[in-house]
C-alpha cells in the first residue's frame, strides 16, 4: 500500500456497500473533471490528460458493474455509461470545456441520484431499483454486481480493481 493513501478514505471504500462505491466512484469522476479544467486552464494539459484516463477506468469500472442484461433497465444504465465514455473520448481528443462541462453535470446528475438511493436506505436494501429516479431524464440504478476491491479473490470476476487515489 502506498504511504500517501488516505487511511479514512481506504476505511470507508473498504467497508462500503455496493451503492456507496457507485456513489464514491462517480463523486470521484465529478470531482476530476473539475481537476482537468483548472488544469486546463493553468496550461497543464498532460497532467489533464492523466485525470481524464482516470475519469474512463472509473466508468470503466462502473459499466463493468452493470451486469444484468436481462433487467429492464440494465441495458439503459449500461447505454447511459457508454455514452459517458464516448463523451470522455470527445473530450481527450478535442479538449472542449463545454463537453466537459457537459460530462460534469451528468455526472453530477447521477451523483444526486445515487444520493437518492443511499438516502431511501439503498445502501441496505436488495434492489436500488426500487428507487425512482430523480429526473425522469435520467435512467434509475441498474442492480449492482459488486465492484471489486484490490487484492479481491474474485477479482477477474467483477471487473478488475479501482482506487478512488489522487
Amino acid at each position: 500500500m502506498q504511504s500517501h493513501v488516505n487511511p479514512y478514505l481506504q476505511q470507508e471504500v473498504l467497508s462500503a456497500s455496493p451503492s456507496r462505491l457507485r456513489w464514491l466512484l462517480i463523486k470521484r469522476a465529478e470531482e476530476l473533471c473539475g481537476v482537468v479544467s483548472q488544469m486546463w486552464a493553468d496550461d497543464q494539459v498532460d497532467q489533464a490528460d492523466q485525470w481524464l484516463l482516470r475519469i474512463r477506468e472509473i466508468l470503466g469500472e462502473l459499466l463493468g458493474g452493470v451486469q444484468d442484461a436481462s433487467h429492464p433497465v440494465g441495458k439503459t444504465v449500461a447505454d447511459f455509461y457508454v455514452f459517458l465514455l464516448q463523451l470522455v473520448s470527445e473530450v481527450e481528443q478535442k479538449r472542449c470545456p463545454d463537453r466537459l462541462a457537459t460530462l460534469r453535470e451528468l455526472l453530477g446528475i447521477e451523483l444526486e441520484t445515487w444520493q437518492q438511493v443511499l438516502d431511501q436506505g439503498g445502501s441496505q436494501s436488495a434492489s436500488p431499483l426500487e428507487t425512482p429516479p430523480r429526473n425522469p431524464g435520467v435512467a434509475a440504478p441498474a442492480p449492482l454486481m459488486p465492484i471489486s476491491r484490490s487484492g479481491s479473490s474474485s477479482e477477474n470476476e467483477l471487473g478488475g480493481s479501482f482506487s478512488l487515489e489522487v
